[in-house]
């Protein structure tokens, strides 16, 4: 479900809040980091709110006093928190909600895994291709100049237009 969750996140982010000069690439980096977990077989620290929480205030803690690396590394935590959307793990109340819901739980196997969903997790990914096209015609990538800025900065220049 890789394009799924990439290509959603920094869809609705794009269409959200409009922002050009967001780096989508960090965006989407942070909306695939809890698959890693998903594949070695579990869901707790990634996939809670509390480590999404956690990512965004180090980033203002540490950059504080420096907007310019507050703002570049913003869209990290974002995505982790978009992937919590678009997965429905704000759905499980014992992950999301960690570690309120009790200290046992993490590290322990899930057994509702994005891959375990085969027919959904097809659909969505076809969904996602079917978004990918979309947001490419949407952003006109196919320009050169959005295609180098999006490769380069993480640049949707299409958004300023819009």
């Amino acid at each position: 479900m890789f394009l799924w969750f990439c290509v959603t996140s920094v869809l609705g982010i794009a269409v959200i809040f409009r922002s050009p000069f967001l780096d989508y690439r960090l965006l989407a980096l942070g909306a695939l980091l809890p698959l890693v977990e998903t594949m070695l077989g579990f869901q707790w620290l990634f996939h809670t709110l509390f480590f999404g929480v956690l990512v965004l205030s180090s980033i203002m803690l540490l950059g504080r006093g420096n907007r310019k690396i507050q703002q570049k590394l913003l869209p990290l935590p974002i995505g982790l928190l978009t992937h919590l959307v678009l997965d429905g793990t704000w759905t499980e109340t014992e992950i999301f909600w960690w570690p309120v819901t009790g200290r046992d739980l993490l590290g322990t196997e899930v057994s509702r895994l994005e891959f375990s969903f085969l027919p959904t997790g097809m659909i969505l990914e076809i969904l996602g291709v079917i978004i990918t096209l979309w947001a490419w015609r949407k952003f006109e990538l196919n320009k050169q100049v959005n295609l180098k800025a999006f490769l380069k900065n993480g640049h949707l220049l299409a958004l300023e237009g819009n």
